[in-house]
C-alpha cells in the first residue's frame, strides 16, 4: 500500500488463518483485495500442534525444526502478499490445537472478521467446509468470511439474506460500510416460509395459500431494504420467494445469479449463551455454491434493540385464514 494512503473510517481487524493451502492462499488473495480500497490491519495465524504432548518421542526435536520452517515459509509468504494493500501486517505462530488457537487469537484481538478458506468436497460434487472452517464459523464470536476458491477472488455478485431482524440489519450495516466496486450487483432476498397444515403422525397436510396480505409486509421491507442498498450500489434488486426452506432459497438465488458471495445475519445462542450457527445460516454455509460471510456484528447492539427486534418478528408472523 501506498505510504501516502489515508483513510477516514477506523481499521478493519481481519485474522487470517493459513496453512499453506490452495484455500488459505484464496483466502489471503480476497484479504488482498479487501484492502484495497478499504483500511485493513490484518494478523496472519498459523497453529501447530504442541510437541510437549509428545516430549518422550524420539522424532520430536526433527519434526519441530521442521514445522517451524515450514510455519515460517507459510506465514512470510502470506505477509508479502498482504503488506501490498494492508495498512499492516503482523504474524503469529501459535501451538495447539487449531480451532480453539484461532477463537483464541481472534479474541485477543478483538477482530472484526475471520476470513479462512473452506476445503473439502461432497461424493456430489457440491463444495463443504473443511472441520477447521466449520467450526471456526459456528463458534466464533464474530464476524466469519469463508472462502470458496474459485475464478475470481472479487464479489460482482452478491445474495443478501435479509428478515427485518437485528442480526440481517447489522449485517447489512457492516457491509455497507466496506468500499467495493460501484458496479457490485446485489440481490436482497426475503423468503415467505411456506406454512403447512399439520395432520398428525409426522405428516402436513397441502400446504395453505398465502393472501397478499400476509405477503405484502415481507415484500415492502424487502423493498424498502434494497433501495437503501441502491443509493450505494445501484444494481441492486429484490427477491420475495415462497418457500418451505429459508437457506435453501436463499443457496438457490445464488445459483440461479452465479453470485460470488451470500451475507447472512447469524441469530444462533446456545443454552449458556454462547454464539452458534442458526439454521439458516448453517445451512447456508455448508450447501453454498459461493463464498459466505456470517455477520456477527449484531451481538454489539443493545438489549433495546434485541426487544425491538423481537416484537418486529412478531408483527411478520404469518397465520393461516
Amino acid at each position: 500500500m501506498s505510504s501516502n494512503t489515508t483513510w477516514e473510517t477506523p481499521a478493519m481487524k481481519i485474522l487470517l488463518p493459513t496453512d499453506g493451502s490452495e484455500a488459505a492462499m484464496a483466502a489471503t488473495t480476497v484479504v488482498g483485495q479487501l484492502a484495497q480500497h478499504n483500511p485493513v490491519e490484518a494478523t496472519v495465524v498459523t497453529a501447530s500442534y504442541d510437541p510437549q504432548h509428545y516430549q518422550f518421542q524420539p522424532w520430536v526435536p526433527e519434526w519441530t525444526d521442521q514445522e517451524n520452517a515450514r510455519t515460517f515459509k507459510t506465514l512470510a509468504d502470506a505477509k508479502r502478499t498482504l503488506d501490498r494493500t494492508c495498512q499492516s501486517v503482523a504474524t503469529r505462530h501459535v501451538c495447539g490445537a487449531v480451532v480453539p488457537a484461532i477463537l483464541d487469537e481472534a479474541k485477543k484481538l478483538k477482530s472484526d472478521l475471520i476470513v479462512l478458506g473452506a476445503k473439502g468436497h461432497s461424493a456430489i460434487g457440491r463444495l463443504l467446509l473443511g472441520s477447521v472452517s466449520d467450526s471456526v464459523a459456528s463458534r466464533a464470536d464474530c464476524s466469519v468470511l469463508v472462502v470458496r476458491p474459485s475464478e475470481t477472488f472479487c464479489f460482482p455478485r452478491i445474495v443478501v439474506g435479509y428478515d427485518r431482524s437485528v442480526a440481517s440489519r447489522e449485517a447489512v450495516a457492516e457491509f455497507m460500510e466496506l468500499d467495493l466496486d460501484e458496479d457490485t450487483h446485489l440481490d436482497v432476498v426475503s423468503v415467505v416460509e411456506q406454512p403447512y397444515a399439520y395432520v398428525g403422525g409426522g405428516f402436513t397436510g397441502p400446504p395453505i395459500t398465502l393472501s397478499p396480505k400476509h405477503i405484502r409486509p415481507i415484500v415492502e421491507t424487502n423493498e424498502c431494504m434494497a433501495r437503501k442498498i441502491a443509493e450505494q450500489y445501484h444494481h441492486t434488486e429484490s427477491h420475495t420467494p415462497v418457500a418451505t426452506h429459508v437457506g435453501e432459497a436463499i443457496v438457490q438465488q445464488a445459483e440461479a445469479t452465479n453470485a460470488n458471495l451470500i451475507l447472512v445475519g447469524n441469530t444462533g445462542h446456545s443454552m449458556l449463551g454462547e454464539l452458534i450457527l442458526g439454521s439458516t445460516s448453517k445451512y447456508v454455509l455448508r450447501h453454498a455454491p459461493c463464498s459466505v460471510w456470517i455477520s456477527r456484528r449484531h451481538t454489539k447492539t443493545t438489549d433495546e434493540e434485541m426487544a425491538n427486534d423481537a416484537t418486529a418478528k412478531a408483527g411478520d408472523a404469518i397465520a393461516p385464514n
